[in-house]
């Protein structure tokens, strides 16, 4: 890693330090200024407060709502769940789950889309909590909905057996699910995963055809630097991917690593799509090169260099 860019990240806010120090310098920095930066403090408050709280609790999430996006850039930065003492809104969602293991976490939702309950599941689990036997339960049952192709599918008329089993998978619940399944050491090695994996690959190596399975394609918005992913994207899709050895050994993950690389202004990085409602945030701006971006291309670097060894 550069060190100039090191060095520079290390200037941005103390949440940042944080991060850069912790992953990707190894460093066990402390938390006290985290804590009390304003920014972090206002995300923490509004999940613990009732509109928040209450929400997560009535189980009418949607996944495009800012409260799963909080949840997971606080686990992005490397925040645990006894760090904000957030127990009781990690509880709230676990206790989402029903008797048959899978999570409804909004009224419009179906039990077996297991692609949006699996963003809250990853980013609790990257918080340092879960409770192991719903976990494993709603685990085992996204591993038993796997598809012929290796990928999964919401839709219960694409599952094997039933008239469109030979379809093309969903990209967005194999990125969903391969965020979950990659937060465990267990699993990074695991070739049930390797045509899940493939899949998103190949729908990268195929972007300027025009097949666009279940309606993903990829343009401009796909290539678009931009966080929190709300959509489906490049910075998630590389992040997720390289948490498996097996994607980063690819010759496509090598070509979608390069078209990013590309973009870099003295090994600094743009946002290039923003959020709105993270506009307190350097991603939430398009003028000034983003720390935190730039952070998070630096973490997958680093990924790609162990796995290397």
């Amino acid at each position: 890693m550069d060190t100039g860019i090191i060095n520079w990240l290390l200037t941005g806010p103390v949440w940042l330090k944080y991060a850069v120090e912790l992953q990707l310098l190894g460093k066990k920095p402390s938390l006290t200024q985290v804590l009390k930066d304003g920014s972090i403090k206002k995300i923490v408050n509004g999940l613990k407060d009732t509109q928040g709280f209450q929400v997560i609790k009535s189980g009418t999430l949607s996944y495009k709502g800012r409260i799963y996006w909080d949840i997971f850039f606080l686990a992005d930065i490397g925040l645990t769940v006894k760090d904000l003492h957030l127990e009781k809104v990690a509880k709230s969602i676990y206790d989402l789950q029903l008797p048959d293991g899978t999570f409804v976490t909004a009224k419009e939702m179906k039990p077996n889309f297991f692609c949006i309950p699996t963003i809250l599941l990853s980013s609790l689990e990257k918080m340092n909590y879960r409770d192991d036997l719903k976990l494993h339960k709603f685990i085992q049952l996204v591993l038993k909905s796997q598809r012929l192709d290796g990928g999964w599918h919401c839709s219960k008329s694409r599952a094997t057996g039933q008239r469109l089993q030979d379809s093309e998978s969903c990209p967005m619940d194999n990125l969903n699910i391969l965020m979950l399944i990659g937060q465990f050491e267990k699993y990074r090695n695991d070739i049930r995963f390797n045509a899940a994996i493939d899949l998103l690959l190949t729908h990268w190596d195929r972007r300027n055809e025009k097949w666009r399975p279940y309606g993903f394609g990829i343009g401009t918005d796909f290539t678009k630097l931009k966080y929190p992913v709300v959509t489906y994207g490049i910075l998630r899709v590389l992040d997720v991917l390289s948490l498996f050895p097996y994607a980063i050994y690819s010759k496509s993950f090598k070509s979608m690593m390069n078209y990013v690389r590309k973009k870099s202004i003295n090994d600094m990085y743009y946002t290039e799509s923003i959020v709105k409602f993270y506009s307190d945030f350097d991603f939430g701006q398009k003028k000034e090169p983003s720390r935190w971006i730039t952070f998070l291309i630096n973490r997958i670097e680093k990924r790609i260099i162990e796995y290397s060894k």
